[in-house]
């Protein structure tokens, strides 16, 4: 089953080339072999999916199949985000969860999120276990009303159980107050119009653009990057907006627009939720991040005794060492971040509820909030480019000759350290890092850089496209 791998987050693939029926049936048969030896399996499944093209009827077919094996499943009766499959299992004590997303992935792709009976994501122990199983399997089905009737399928509403856990872990009361004028944008994905329903009620005014279900997402690669939310930009400047939230296909994953309609990177939210959470709730111990994620992390562990764990690219590294109790909070650079007191899962709309009650607990705007984070601990500039290679088996070559190479300078700075975790990351002697790593779906080299100024950062950006280039052809 070459066709079938999973990869940093679950198993993904284009809808009707690798993402059939067909093969959701194996990976549900092989899941549900591999559960049934492994985990408490008879405390049920919850299924969630997303708003892709056919998400909701691959949630009941991959129910279908869990049922024939005796697994009870709750299904979801909407579109949820993510983050409310690893809530069922923290809340109403599931054996396992899955989720029916591609995640941001472009429109074409759909996929099968796994989440374990602590509510991270699946490491890659077990989704090799379940790999093994593909080709041996003989996928089991029951009618969705049949299994209704004998008990193994019920369709539950998450969302009231989801809001009254939110107004207990966030101030929501102290952010309406303020009174606040927010733009929100879904990208016509899974959290809808769920900030309205959380942030209106209180006293702000919340405008949704893009949350109507839309499986192309309006042509756009639902991720929320600078480039695919210029609409939201717009917005919160048009109607002179505190802020705007732009969360991902599946709501696990967040960016934000100040009140001058600057881009709030993910680097950036999560070095304010830290300082929110150590200045103003008093939490000490470590954080996790991502090889790819900002070094201002690692400056302000410096200065409250926080100790920063760097893992390889993807949230199960992070889960588990949440689910572990080594960590309070945890984030990658592409915008997923978790708190231990909420869920060991990235949560985008939690996310920005922080941000939100960090604004209002210091009375501050958004960009006098980054502003001030910049003074304490410098500035950071950021980008990430990806390269499109012919199938990523190309691109994993181009990383490990890198991993092989014995240079000790890049774009004439010397290399202070190297990181093979994921990818080849050369630390520098300027405060500035690059990163080169293959993506684990897509055929694409991802190169990720930061440095203290915008010229530095063109300068050994570019001096890493011009190696790629040159090797790759």
């Amino acid at each position: 089953m070459d066709r079938i791998r999973f990869g940093t987050d679950g198993w993904r693939g284009i809808i009707g080339d690798t993402f059939t029926f067909e093969n959701l049936s194996i990976v549900a048969q092989a899941t549900a072999e591999f559960v049934k030896r492994e985990w408490d399996w008879e405390k049920g499944c919850f299924i969630g999916y997303d708003t892709r093209f056919f998400s909701e009827i691959f949630a009941e077919h991959v129910a279908r199949v869990l049922a024939a094996n005796g697994i009870k499943v709750f299904l979801s009766s909407d579109s949820v985000p993510t983050p409310f499959v690893t809530f069922d299992i923290v809340k109403n004590k599931r054996g396992f969860g899955i989720a029916i997303t591609a995640s941001h992935n472009p429109y074409q792709y759909n996929g099968y999120k796994l989440r374990t009976p602590e509510g991270g994501a699946a490491p890659s122990e077990i989704t090799a276990e379940i790999e093994k199983r593909l080709d041996k399997v003989r996928p089991k089905f029951l009618e969705v009303e049949e299994a209704e009737k004998k008990g193994l399928v019920s369709f539950i509403n998450l969302y009231p159980q989801y809001f009254e856990w939110v107004k207990e872990k966030i101030n929501l009361s102290l952010i309406g107050k303020a009174g606040l004028r927010i733009v929100a944008n879904p990208m016509h994905g899974a959290t809808k119009d769920m900030a309205k329903l959380f942030l209106q009620p209180f006293g702000c005014h919340v405008e949704v653009i893009n949350g109507n279900r839309d499986a192309f997402f309006g042509f756009k690669h639902p991720e929320p990057i600078e480039k695919n939310i210029k609409d939201l930009i717009i917005r919160v400047k048009d109607i002179s907006a505190d802020v705007g939230i732009a969360t991902d296909g599946d709501g696990d994953r967040v960016g934000l627009v100040d009140e001058r309609g600057n881009f709030v990177n993910p680097h950036q939210i999560y070095t304010l939720i830290l300082l929110h959470l150590v200045k103003n709730k008093g939490f000490k111990g470590a954080i996790a991040k991502t090889v790819s994620t900002t070094s201002l992390l690692n400056r302000i562990g410096e200065k409250y005794g926080i100790e920063v764990y760097e893992t390889g690219v993807g949230f199960k590294h992070i889960a588990d060492l949440m689910a572990k109790g080594r960590i309070f909070m945890g984030g990658e650079e592409s915008g997923g971040i978790g708190v231990s007191f909420h869920i060991p899962e990235r949560d985008g709309l939690f996310s920005a509820l922080l941000v939100l009650e960090y604004m209002v607990t210091k009375g501050k705007a958004l960009s006098e909030l980054v502003k001030e984070m910049f003074d304490e601990f410098g500035e950071h500039f950021y980008r990430r480019e990806d390269i499109r290679v012919e199938h990523i088996e190309q691109a994993k070559r181009f990383v490990d000759f890198l991993r092989e190479s014995s240079m000790d300078k890049f774009a004439g700075f010397s290399i202070v350290s190297k990181n093979f975790v994921d990818g080849a990351k050369f630390v520098l002697d300027n405060n500035a890092w690059i990163l080169f790593r293959a993506s684990g779906t897509e055929p694409l080299l991802r190169v990720y850089c930061e440095a203290p100024s915008r010229q530095l950062l063109d300068k050994i950006l570019g001096y890493g496209k011009e190696l790629v280039f040159k090797n790759l052809s």
